[in-house]
């Protein structure tokens, strides 16, 4: 079973600081069945504490990275994951970040299927999971290209938003090293949303519903108004 398919129940939520680890890729050998081997070789996550990362600005203080080797070709992939618990700076730093890949590369929307990958792990569960369609922004530049992921959960308390990105080091068109990144993304992302409501490209913060009893306070002016109006409207007609 892979790291990021496993919900464990935590008594208090984890610090701030530890949830971009949740979108991490595992995909260690055997990391969901033993007779089957990903061919990638992990390196331990990291944190980058300069004004940049690697290849992108400093989207936030609660970010991680993570490298990754594939056996077969000798390819360097990547992936760095950015934490916010507040819907309005996610927005600014999502837009920041969109100015910045404008200007150093291209992006496009797309949506990845990795129901090829869920199945290779023939393991019914996982095979199962609903996230099989990924809405992403995919990014070719000279210095990296792959898929950005922005989303929003209720997968811990409050506002909860991510951008994670998984890809290639060096320049890439994606025909060849799709496979291997859809093999990341499977590894982390479909686990971490199962059974959890999420949604693909907020582009606001989440509006926040008056609770049930000030919503039954205003429908109880609402209704006092005219039913006052009502009753002295017929003591002025008697």
């Amino acid at each position: 079973m892979f790291s990021c398919c496993v919900h464990i129940a935590y008594a208090t939520p984890p610090p701030a600081e530890g949830r971009p680890w949740y979108l991490l890729p595992n995909p260690m050998g055997p990391y969901y069945n033993q007779s089957i081997d990903s061919g990638f070789f992990v390196g331990d996550p990291y944190r980058d504490d300069g004004p940049t990362s690697v290849f992108f600005p400093r989207l936030s203080e609660y970010r991680l990275l993570r490298n990754f080797s594939f056996e077969k070709t000798g390819r360097t992939y990547i992936s760095e994951v950015w934490y916010f618990n507040d819907g309005t700076r996610f927005k600014t730093n999502k837009d920041d970040l969109f100015h910045y890949l404008k200007k150093h590369g291209t992006i496009t929307p797309v949506i990845l299927d990795i129901t090829e990958e869920l199945a290779r792990t023939n393991d019914p569960w996982i095979t199962g999971l609903r996230a099989k369609h990924i809405s992403t922004t995919q990014y070719i530049s000279p210095e990296t290209s792959g898929y950005f992921i922005f989303f929003s959960t209720d997968f811990f308390p409050g506002e909860n938003y991510y951008i994670a990105y998984y890809g290639v080091v060096g320049h890439s068109d994606l025909a060849d090293d799709t496979p291997q990144i859809k093999t990341l993304i499977m590894s982390c992302f479909p686990g971490f949303v199962e059974k959890q409501d999420y949604h693909f490209d907020p582009t606001s913060p989440a509006t926040q519903s008056l609770p049930l009893p000030s919503v039954l306070v205003i429908l109880a002016i609402g209704c006092t108004v005219p039913v006052s109006l009502l009753i002295q409207k017929r003591r002025r007609g008697s």
